[in-house]
């Protein structure tokens, strides 16, 4: 059975209708991935194959959409890229690579580069991926099950032979169930949520090489018993401010679940929290799932979609980009037929894709009369 865990959306032009978008998913089968460019609502679609030797277990993609790292359940970094060069990429040990500049386009190169190396010792298995943005260098991040945080750097050489070290390792003590680098902050900046309920954060000490890598800063909930479940980083509005992260949080004996945004206050050098919203009766589960949409709204609004249980809730943001404190408002709810996997926006912020264990794609949408949210195309 093919099992649906990630997804990524590159609609052809900024409208609404289906009829010209198209998105693109990663379905991550036994022992493969599949790329599957789907057109709706027409269904038609084109596949490529990226094979591994063991189950792949995540997928990440970087900002440009030409460069994506694989996790696998042994271990195992698969990592995969459109360039037009010939050459094979190396993870490399030296820790230096080279910088790539930003593309506003995703290539239509097919995916013929690729390099693989271990990250873990033994069997253990790679739980979530990180790639930052292009224009930092080929630089990844990945979680083990043991807790175990690695740092890689993949740069092209001269030759096909591979290499494979590490440019820094953590022991973040406790599983980290998600990880994801920072947008442009003006520093290479890892986040991961960590089943202890502590947000933790892992800059390089040597920040022109991107190496030994370390601990530089926590963000902690002041109501014990908890985990972060899920994170999602949103781009700065102006050059020099920092990110916001949207965190989920869960508290399993007391039924508790939460979506909180973190802003970073440079006075104080301390993460706190701006904006927080509690999920409701019907949403009893944990936050699988966070994505921002790119643009603000027309009322200066950032809209926030969060997949937890058969349900994706919509969150319309205010006051955070003005005040630093700001309020969370649902503005719709995706139901579907079973456990959602993953969610993702369109580049202009009005179409929302997801993916759900029943192996199907869906497109939703907010009916410009009234604001309803509704699914408007299906890819099976």
């Amino acid at each position: 059975m093919i099992h649906l865990i990630f997804i990524t959306i590159a609609f052809t032009n900024d409208t609404i209708y289906p009829s010209t978008s198209s998105l693109s998913r990663a379905v991550l089968a036994r022992s493969r991935v599949f790329v599957v460019v789907v057109f709706a609502p027409r269904r038609q679609s084109s596949t490529r194959v990226m094979p591994t030797d063991a189950a792949p277990t995540c997928v990440a993609y970087d900002d440009t959409r030409t460069a994506c790292i694989i996790g696998t359940a042994t271990g195992e970094l698969v990592f995969r890229d459109r360039a037009s060069s010939s050459r094979a990429p190396s993870i490399d040990a030296s820790g230096t690579s080279p910088r790539s500049k930003s593309q506003s386009h995703v290539s239509t190169t097919p995916w013929t580069r690729e390099t693989s190396t271990r990250a873990t010792d033994g069997d253990v298995g790679i739980v979530d991926v990180a790639l930052c943005d292009a224009e930092c260098g080929r630089r990844v991040a990945a979680c083990a099950e043991n807790g175990e945080i690695s740092f890689w750097d993949v740069e092209t050489r001269a030759r096909d032979a591979l290499a494979a070290g590490r440019a820094g390792r953590v022991d973040g003590g406790t599983r980290a169930r998600q990880i994801a680098f920072a947008p442009r902050c003006g520093s290479l900046l890892l986040a991961a949520a960590c089943d202890d309920g502590v947000v933790r954060f892992y800059e390089p000490r040597e920040r022109c090489s991107g190496t030994a890598w370390e601990a530089s800063d926590a963000f902690e909930s002041a109501r014990p018993g908890g985990r972060a479940t899920a994170l999602a980083w949103r781009r700065a509005s102006e050059s020099g401010q920092w990110p916001l992260l949207a965190v989920g949080m869960s508290w399993p004996r007391d039924g508790r679940h939460t979506v909180c945004v973190l802003a970073r206050d440079a006075r104080a050098r301390r993460w706190r929290v701006v904006a927080e919203t509690e999920h409701g009766a019907d949403d009893d589960a944990e936050t699988k799932r966070l994505a921002w949409s790119a643009p603000t709204t027309t009322r200066g609004a950032i809209n926030l979609v969060a997949a937890r249980g058969s349900t994706c809730v919509v969150y319309e943001c205010t006051g955070l980009a003005t005040s630093g404190v700001g309020s969370m408002k649902t503005i719709g709810r995706l139901r579907h037929p079973g456990v959602v996997m993953s969610c993702d926006w369109n580049a202009s912020g009005s179409v929302v894709a997801t993916t759900c264990e029943d192996g199907v794609v869906r497109l939703w949408s907010a009916n410009l009369k009234d604001g309803t949210w509704c699914e408007h195309a299906v890819a099976e």
